[in-house]
């Protein structure tokens, strides 16, 4: 039996069918190239100073497709909504959001491109 509680989030994977294009995509957005690029993906070193975690873009396969299908994860950021005008600006759009929530966080899942959603989470002021 296992014990404890899940762990900070350290690898989110988003399905695409044109892998070239979302990696640029992506590298773009993010500021930086991927540390890992494979036939079948490219993964992305996200965040710092013990705290990082990795964007893995994978292309679409038998398993998975792209799209919204039910999990999304959440990244802190500092601002959701300078965030979210620039991805918009670049072809994501607001699927839920932005919006304050009861916790005073700041939320918004953005859907990119490819039909992945990505959560922005934004601390409380």
């Amino acid at each position: 039996m296992m014990t404890g509680v899940l762990g900070p989030v350290v690898n989110v994977f988003v399905f695409v069918d044109d892998l070239d294009r979302a990696t640029a995509w992506y590298a773009e957005r993010l500021g930086r190239q991927p540390v890992t690029t494979r036939e079948q993906l490219a993964t992305f070193e996200i965040g710092g100073g013990g705290a990082s975690a990795r964007l893995t873009v994978h292309r679409s396969d038998e398993y998975n497709d792209p799209g919204p299908r039910g999990t999304v994860a959440y990244w802190d950021v500092e601002d959701v909504d300078a965030l979210v005008a620039e991805w918009t600006a670049h072809g994501a759009v607001a699927h839920r959001g932005p919006k304050t929530v009861f916790s005073g966080e700041r939320l918004c899942q953005l859907q990119d491109p490819f039909g992945n959603l990505i959560g922005l989470r934004q601390a409380p002021s």
